[in-house]
């Protein structure tokens, strides 16, 4: 019997052992967490997404270059997306809270869009080098409709970003 009752005992001991220990791994709360990745995750791909603004500003006054925009977009635009992707990812992987996870998901899903969308701007951009046919400008044609597509489904997916983050905010006063 008090075999049983000891056995009981340290049961009951390694019980509560293991729920401290996994309690204190995911014991942040939300508005911790949240505010954590304003500073950790939003400030820096904010950051990243003026430096991304300023890349597409010059990309803008080279397209008249085919080559070189080409090379410009493939070279340093979708390395630098997909780096940030790479960042957001790696936030992700952190996180605790599934609220916030949901937020970073957006996230990834608007660096998704965007490398569609630059990638397939390098096929316009590549289709519309010198000597062009018209079957190349038609299939560049038909690129830059898909391209004015993602562009719309991105702003969409910001707005979404946008809207989570003020619900979020105002939810947890951050």
């Amino acid at each position: 019997m008090k075999k049983l009752i000891f056995s009981l005992n340290l049961s009951f001991i390694m019980v509560l052992t293991l729920t401290a220990c996994a309690d204190s791994s995911s014991s942040i709360s939300p508005a911790d967490e949240f505010k954590e990745y304003k500073t950790e995750g939003i400030e820096p791909i904010y950051e990243r997404s003026q430096e991304l603004s300023e890349m597409s500003g010059h990309f803008t006054t080279i397209v008249d270059q085919p080559e070189k925009a080409y090379n410009y977009l493939n070279d340093n635009i979708i390395p630098f997306v997909e780096d940030t992707k790479e960042l957001a990812q790696d936030l992700n992987s952190n996180l605790v809270n599934q609220e916030i996870k949901d937020l970073n998901e957006i996230s990834l899903k608007q660096l998704d869009l965007l490398i569609d969308s630059f990638s397939k701007q390098a096929e316009v951009v590549k289709l519309n080098t010198p000597p062009v046919d018209d079957e190349s400008y038609n299939q560049s044609e038909e690129i830059y409709m898909e391209v004015i597509d993602l562009q719309e489904e991105i702003d969409q997916v910001i707005e979404a970003y946008n809207a989570k983050i003020d619900e979020l905010e105002e939810k947890y006063g951050v």
